[in-house]
Formats: structure tokens, C-alpha cells, sequence
């Protein structure tokens, strides 16, 4: 009985081996017979360029919406498949009205965003100036990110999946015999296309770990292929991450083999390593605590008799475990009670999962919860969490208007802020005896006290019910930006209705 299992379990991978070899072959058969039908064989530069939409991942209005939009009047894309380099140059304007949601709005103007990538360097040119590009709030490098728009475009995929070890698939869609090409990446992303009958590239997907979503989609569709000099190229182009569109194009022009001259600056390529980020623990009233880590965003600390509450996690699970700790340095022996958050915004929410894994209580919003409760159930295989590690079942506590936590030694109130146009379920947190106000993206002042903040509309409905709630402030401590005081707010509020830029 033993040597005929054996013999079935030979036979089997024998199979295995020979099914594999069968789609490798198939999928590099279909990869030339893409590479034939898009001209990407010859193909070593593109530049393409349009107009459309772009949106902001992660900043929705609320739970069920999608990421806010902004106008793109002009948009252009290089790309040097040889290297592999990018430059992304695009011009943002408002459209959004009334601008509801993140993403820095309402614009003024236009703003014009530069992004690079040449190997395994990635830069922005701000202001004329070439910056290290910043890993992504889930501290995803930029390299990574950047050269996932390489592969996300039909002919980097099928260029990246010719280079590597591509299996394949047939699948028979709405009567269409398509195929069905994966590779992994050199970082070990897996990305997926549909080719059509032709070979054209008609869709290409990939997933990436988010701290909110979990495991999330990223996909590129293309349509309504035309020839440019020989080289096809789709003339409309949707992106999406997470369900929601984050890019929309009308490609008005390509130009194969463009010369593409993406250099490294040399600031850039002798820029040294940045450091770890620190975290740090400065005392803002006895038992308060402002937690920061430089050049990133805010959590304030209170400490009761014998707990402790946070308001506001961070926004990835490797700073909130680094505030964790310095949190039980600071107060010892008592436990992290409860973790305030005051919007679903993901650059607030993602390191909430962290304290809950703590056993930390989750207060936000009522109408928040429904939104935690949905994407929290997510699957996280890409990269497990503490939470998801630990099987704890988090716990939520949902505000309706106001919340008074209190022991006798401290007193720390919640309030909603009803009617704000950057997340309706926005709340404040408000120190009576300290008179320390604790908000989040409605005011965020720059280092320098005479640049103007950018979300007068925020501000103003957020001054208009601080007064009308006659909260006694001295102090307010933004989740962005440096410490202020209310008479800034006031002035800020009385020098716009002076020069008249805005009005009631």
C-alpha cells in the first residue's frame, strides 16, 4: 500500500512539474505575442500625456465615500524601461465644491507636483529644489512605490514580466479567450494581467498592505488602445486603490523612445541614509505629554489616576508601537485605557489597531464604527499586525455629541464638531484646567508664523464653534504642525475678514 502511494505522489509531482512547465510556456507565449502587438519589443522610452483627475487615497469625506478629487489640467509621464526610470509631473487645481475632505483643500491656484525615480533613488522637486522622497505613511519605500507605476503601465508589465518567471492562465470571459500573466517583483509584489485576444494589456492588478485596509487592491484598466508610431497606447487610463478611483486620464499624446534624460541630482545621491525617527515625550501641562516624532504627527498624552488616555494614534503601526513605549516610560504602571481618534482620515487611524491590541478602548464617533468595524475584518497576509496576531477582539466606544472622561484628578472632554467639511464625524478634545485644545486638520500652523494655512474654510467653522461652545483655550495642540495659541486663531480669523478673502 506504502509503494503505491508513493507511486500516486510521484506521478502527481511529475504532473505538478509539468503543469508548471505548461504555463510558463503558455505565458511567455502570450508575453511575445503582447510585446509584438503594443511594440514593445524596441520600446526602451515612452512619455505620455494628458488630462484628467487625480484623488486623494486615504482622505475621504467619510466612510462610504470615495478619495476626493482634484482637477488635472496637466499631467505628463516619462518613463526609461532601461533603467528603470520615472518622472511623474502633473498640475493640481480644485474642483471639488464645497471641498469636502483632505488633501489639503480647498487649492488656491495651481499646484505643481514633481516626482523621480532612476534605479534605486527616489526624489520630488519642491519649490525648484530636489527633496528625498518620504516612504508612504505605511512606510512602503518610494523606490517601491514609484517602480510599481513602471510595471502598472502595459508595457512595463509586460517588460518586467518577459525578465522574470511568469506563469500563466487562460480564462474565458464573456466568450473571449484571455490569458492571465503573473510575476512576482524583486520585492516580492505580485502583479497580475488580462491580456486580451490581441495581446493588449487590458487590466493590471497588484496588493500592497495598508494599515487601515489590510491586503488592498491596486489596479490600472485601459481602453480605447490607438497607434503611435507604431507603438500602441491606451487613451484612457483608470487607477484605483481600494475600491476608488485614485487616477483618471484622456491620453492626448505619446511619444515612443523619447529621449529621457532622468538624472540622479547630486544632492540626492549624496544625501545620507535618514535616520530612525525619534521618538519624543515633551511635557505640555503636569500629566500631559505632547508625543511627537520630527518632521511627523502629533498624539497628546493624558494621564489619569490610574490609567492613561491617548488622543490619537499615529499613523502606521511602527510609530505607534514606538509611542507605546515611550508612553510606559513616561507613565509607568498604568495602563493605556483609551486611544481617542478624532476622524477616520488614515494618517489618524493608522495606528489605532496597535493600541487595540493593547486592550486599549477605541473612542471615536458613533457613525466611525460601522466604517472600523467593516475594513478591521479585512484579510492582513500581505504583512499581520499585532492585532490581527493577537485574536483580540477589539473595543469601541462611539461619542454623540459630547464625552467627559473624569476620575477626580483629571478632567478631559470630547466634543463633535457637527458641520465640518473635512470629516463629519470630527471631534476635539478639550483640558478645562489646562485650557489645552487638541485638534485635528483644522488648524494646522506652518513653523513659520506668517504663512497663511491653506483650509480657511476648516478653520473658520472650527473658531466659530470653539467660541460658540465659550471653551477657555490657551493652548492648542494640533495633530499637524507646531504647538499655537488661540489668539493666533483669532488673528489669523481677523486678518482674512480685514482684507476680505473671506466672508461670511
Amino acid at each position: 500500500m506504502k509503494n503505491g502511494l508513493l507511486v500516486v505522489l510521484a506521478v502527481a509531482g511529475l504532473w505538478t512539474v509539468a503543469a508548471r512547465a505548461q504555463n510558463a510556456q503558455d505565458a511567455n507565449a502570450a508575453l511575445d505575442r503582447a510585446a509584438a502587438a503594443l511594440g514593445a519589443a524596441g520600446l526602451r522610452s515612452i512619455q505620455f500625456s494628458g488630462t484628467g483627475s487625480d484623488y486623494q487615497f486615504g482622505q475621504a469625506y467619510d466612510g462610504n465615500a470615495p478619495w476626493p478629487r482634484f482637477g488635472l489640467p496637466r499631467f505628463v509621464m516619462t518613463i526609461d524601461y532601461t533603467i528603470p526610470a520615472l518622472l511623474d509631473e502633473r498640475t493640481r487645481v480644485q474642483v471639488e465644491n464645497p471641498p469636502l475632505g483632505g488633501g489639503f483643500q480647498p487649492l488656491v491656484g495651481e499646484l505643481r507636483q514633481v516626482w523621480a525615480l532612476n534605479g534605486n533613488f527616489a526624489w520630488d522637486v519642491a519649490g525648484g529644489n530636489a527633496v528625498p522622497a518620504q516612504p508612504d505613511r505605511d512606510l512602503r519605500s518610494a523606490v517601491d512605490t514609484r517602480l510599481a507605476q513602471v510595471w502598472m503601465t502595459p508595457h512595463g508589465f509586460v517588460k518586467a514580466a518577459m525578465a522574470g518567471s511568469p506563469a500563466a492562465r487562460t480564462q474565458t470571459v464573456r466568450g473571449a479567450r484571455k490569458m492571465l500573466i503573473s510575476f512576482a517583483a524583486p520585492n516580492k509584489a505580485v502583479f497580475e494581467g488580462m491580456l486580451d485576444e490581441q495581446g493588449l494589456v487590458e487590466r493590471i492588478e497588484t496588493r500592497f498592505d495598508n494599515a487601515v485596509l489590510g491586503d488592498t487592491l491596486f489596479e490600472a484598466v485601459f481602453t480605447e488602445y490607438k497607434d503611435f508610431g507604431g507603438v500602441k497606447f491606451p487613451t484612457r487610463i483608470v487607477q484605483r486603490e481600494g475600491g476608488y478611483a485614485v487616477l483618471t486620464l484622456t491620453i492626448a499624446d505619446v511619444k515612443p523612445n523619447v529621449t529621457a534624460s532622468i538624472e540622479v541630482p547630486a544632492r540626492i545621491r549624496q544625501a545620507p541614509a535618514p535616520a530612525p525617527p525619534a521618538m519624543k515625550a515633551e511635557l505640555l501641562s503636569d500629566g500631559v505629554w505632547n508625543l511627537h516624532v520630527d518632521g511627523r504627527d502629533r498624539a497628546v498624552v493624558v494621564e489619569f489616576r490610574d490609567h492613561v488616555a491617548v488622543v490619537e494614534a499615529h499613523d502606521s503601526e511602527a510609530v505607534s508601537l514606538a509611542a507605546i513605549e515611550t508612553i510606559k516610560r513616561a507613565v509607568p504602571n498604568k495602563p493605556i485605557r483609551y486611544i481617542i481618534n478624532t476622524h477616520n482620515h488614515y494618517d489618524h487611524a493608522g495606528g489605532l489597531r496597535t493600541f487595540a491590541a493593547e486592550g486599549a478602548t477605541v473612542i471615536t464617533h458613533r457613525d466611525n464604527i460601522p466604517f472600523y468595524e467593516q475594513v478591521w475584518a479585512n484579510p492582513r497576509t500581505i504583512n499581520p499586525d499585532r492585532l490581527a496576531a493577537s485574536g483580540r477582539k477589539p473595543v469601541f466606544e462611539g461619542v454623540v455629541g459630547s464625552r467627559t472622561l473624569r476620575d477626580g484628578s483629571r478632567e478631559l472632554v470630547l466634543y463633535h464638531l457637527s458641520g465640518n467639511m473635512h470629516n463629519p464625524g470630527m471631534l476635539i478634545a478639550y483640558l478645562p484646567k489646562e485650557k489645552i485644545l487638541i485638534e485635528a486638520d483644522s488648524f494646522s500652523p506652518s513653523p513659520d508664523p506668517n504663512v497663511v494655512p491653506t483650509a480657511i474654510p476648516n478653520l473658520v467653522h472650527f473658531y466659530e464653534a470653539v467660541e460658540r461652545m465659550k471653551l477657555d483655550v490657551d493652548v492648542i495642540a494640533p495633530m499637524h504642525g507646531r504647538l499655537a495659541t488661540w489668539d493666533e486663531v483669532r488673528t489669523v480669523i481677523q486678518r482674512y475678514e480685514a482684507t476680505q478673502l473671506w466672508k461670511k
